[in-house]
């Protein structure tokens, strides 16, 4: 008995040293460990980069409609990222799960399915971004329509009609989706003119629709009876402005200018209508002062004018006398003006070449101190030059007195008796001897 259990406590001991020196973080035999999940750390890392990046494309399709362009690749795209996130979920704080099998049955691991989703989803987003291009290509001409009319808001006037539109052109992308780009090409056509009628009819409602009320009140109010030409004439202005729209949609300044004329030729229509009905309903005793009323209005012209007093003349002839003296003041008006433009421009002439004169100045005067420098350079060299020559000139003449005086040593010499020479020859020998 002890001897068995003598056998047990051994193995037991000999069991955990082989465990312990297995475990052991500091023996080679862990290496093999440490750089598989090293690298299943970084296999985990990438694949979080790349669903945020999915992400970041999911609300990037958001906002270019690519769901609206591709609903099935986008929608296909959106599963494969919703799946790839699940198995991503099952090691996010687990690393260890990374390479488990996702079933009981299955060879793939959780990571690698989170790796093939992202595949899926990168595909399905690629075909999407790519059928968008192919129908703003084929059919660009009925998208420049769909952004024109969000650009004059035709939602706005319009709602059930641009819904209608815009599941016209929702078939016709489905068709290049569905690669039947030809039929897609054909059909457009017929979406073009109904686009094109909406904008007219968007424009026509942006810009006519005051004009078309206040005219359709004065017929119904029978101003034809009072004013039938000024009537007839804000008709036609306003049947010529709509003619416009329907040629040129796009030329909003001038449909702006031709629609406020229209409406400025209704209003004028209303007012001569109630004056003419002011007119038969008076009595013939009214009428001297309903005709003083406008020479009063003459009157308070001509005065503010500081104008003659022409009541004694017709209002044709009033009105006459009141233009031309409105058109002489313009013209002295005009005189004037070009008077101040002329001294204007001369002034602006004068002022720019006191400009170019006070430039040409300090050219000059810089031209001047450069030339007073050069001119002090000049004297300081020849001062120097003087200097040396009147030096050398003197050390010459040194040279020359000291040449003349050797020249007369050398002539006293020669000059002397050769019988001198011979005394003085003989004496300096007899000195030797001695």
């Amino acid at each position: 008995m002890k001897k068995e259990l003598k056998f047990a406590v051994l193995t037991a001991v000999i069991t955990l040293t082989l465990a312990g020196c297995a475990s052991n973080p500091d023996s080679t035999s862990s290496l093999a460990a440490d750089i598989k999940q090293a690298e299943t750390i970084t296999q985990i890392n990438n694949l979080k980069q790349t669903i945020d990046a999915a992400n970041k494309k999911v609300t990037q399709g958001i906002e270019e409609e690519l769901d609206w362009f591709a609903t099935k690749e986008v929608t296909d795209a959106n599963e494969a990222l919703a799946e790839a996130k699940e198995y991503y979920a099952k090691f996010e704080f687990d690393p260890s799960e990374a390479n488990s099998s996702t079933g009981f049955f299955s060879s793939t691991t959780n990571i690698t399915a989170a790796e093939e989703g992202i595949s899926k989803f990168n595909e399905h987003m690629t075909k999407a971004t790519n059928i968008k291009a192919a129908a703003l290509s084929a059919l660009a001409e009925a998208f420049d329509y769909r952004e024109q009319l969000k650009k004059i808001d035709a939602q706005k006037y319009f709602p059930s009609t641009v819904k209608e539109l815009e599941g016209d052109l929702k078939k016709l992308v489905d068709q290049v989706s569905n690669e039947r780009v030809e039929a897609a090409i054909s059909a457009q056509p017929a979406l073009l003119a109904k686009q094109r009628a909406l904008e007219v009819k968007t424009v026509t409602a942006i810009y006519l629709t005051d004009a078309k009320k206040d005219l359709d009140r004065l017929v119904k109010a029978g101003t034809a009876q009072h004013a039938p030409k000024s009537l007839s004439q804000a008709s036609a202005s306003l049947t010529a402005v709509t003619a416009f729209i329907v040629a040129e949609p796009r030329s909003i300044d001038k449909i702006k200018m031709q629609a406020e004329e229209a409406m400025f030729l209704i209003n004028r229509a209303e007012q001569i209508a109630l004056t003419v009905k002011n007119l038969k309903a008076l009595q013939q005793k009214d009428y001297e002062d309903y005709a003083i009323s406008y020479e009063k209005i003459l009157l308070e012209i001509s005065n503010a004018l500081n104008a003659e007093d022409r009541r004694d003349l017709a209002f044709e002839e009033q009105g006459k006398a009141l233009i031309a003296f409105i058109e002489a003041n313009l013209k002295d008006q005009e005189a004037s003006v070009q008077a101040q433009q002329k001294l204007r421009k001369e002034l602006k002439n004068q002022t720019s070449y006191t400009e170019l004169l006070e430039e040409k100045i300090s050219t000059l005067n810089a031209n001047l101190a450069n030339a007073k420098k050069s001119l002090a350079d000049l004297l300081s060299e020849k001062e120097a030059t003087e200097k040396a020559a009147i030096e050398k000139a003197a050390k010459a003449k040194q040279t020359i007195a000291e040449q003349e005086k050797l020249k007369v040593e050398e002539a006293k010499v020669e000059a002397k008796a050769p019988a001198e020479i011979k005394t003085e020859t003989e004496q300096a020998e007899s000195t030797t001897a001695q």
